[in-house]
């Protein structure tokens, strides 16, 4: 009797101990999880700016998007740089692939790359339309847009689009309706070792370009649907909201494991 107890008692520590390691590797999968979305304001007039923000992002090394938009509306001045866990993210070039279209490449300087969350650039735009004109900020699929970490593998990525409307909400409401934003997630696929090809222009708006990136094939677009302010749809349970339940789950068995071998 003693001896079987005594297997009993070692088969529920490893089983606590197993507990413990499986959730650790599921908060630590929860913490990879990045999104990339357009941040604008709601109603526009004259001069405003978008940002292109990021967050939960890990050893970001460099990338490139395409931002497309409806020039009848709005026109773009100026790209600036980016900043995520307070480091610059320099914008290596910008240019206008078409009236409705530029297309935005950065690299970090070094090779350690940069984590956390920010935003990747600061777009500076001007109303060019009469109020309750609307248009999309588009961060397609349909052409180059991926993040690379400083491995050179690419990220996997959820990307959200918005929307702006001229004027404030009284004036956009008495104008006719326009279709809103197309704000479905789509995600970048993982590829191993995508190597950057070096870009031969200068910073700003170049003459010249040459593809950052390999193109990437399209990939199944996620279920849920992206709120304005909540880009993942969900409202409830955050990473770190996450990772405190399972410490508090691994805590228990640990004490319940020293409890038995008592």
């Amino acid at each position: 009797m003693i001896k079987m107890n005594s297997i009993v008692k070692k088969i529920l520590l490893f089983i606590s101990i197993t507990l413990l390691v499986i959730l650790a590797i599921v908060a630590a999968a929860e913490d990879t999880d990045v999104y990339v979305r357009v941040n604008a304001p709601e109603f526009v007039s004259g001069t405003f700016e978008v940002t292109i923000d990021i967050e939960n992002v890990a050893d970001l090394d460099s990338g490139q998007f395409d931002l497309s938009f409806d020039s009848s509306v709005v026109n773009i001045e100026e790209v600036e740089a980016g900043s995520i866990d307070n480091t610059e993210v320099p914008v290596d070039m910008w240019r206008f692939m078409d009236n409705d279209r530029i297309r935005v490449i950065f690299n970090l300087p070094g090779a350690d790359g940069v984590s956390g969350s920010g935003y990747l650039t600061k777009i500076v735009f001007e109303v060019v339309s009469n109020p309750g004109d609307t248009t999309i900020m588009d961060l397609s699929d349909t052409f180059e847009r991926v993040l690379v970490d400083m491995d050179s593998n690419l990220i996997t990525t959820n990307w959200f689009n918005d929307n702006v409307t001229v004027g404030t909400s009284t004036s956009a409401s008495t104008s006719a309706a326009t279709p809103m934003a197309d704000t479905t997630p789509s995600p970048t696929p993982v590829a191993n070792s995508v190597k950057t090809t070096p870009l031969d222009s200068t910073p700003g708006s170049a003459t010249s370009y040459t593809p950052a990136v390999q193109d990437t094939p399209d990939t199944a677009v996620p279920t849920e649907t992206s709120e304005r302010d909540d880009p993942d749809g969900l409202d409830t349970l955050t990473t770190h909201n996450l990772i405190a339940i399972y410490s508090l789950i691994g805590l228990l068995a640990f004490i319940y494991t020293l409890t038995i071998l008592k």
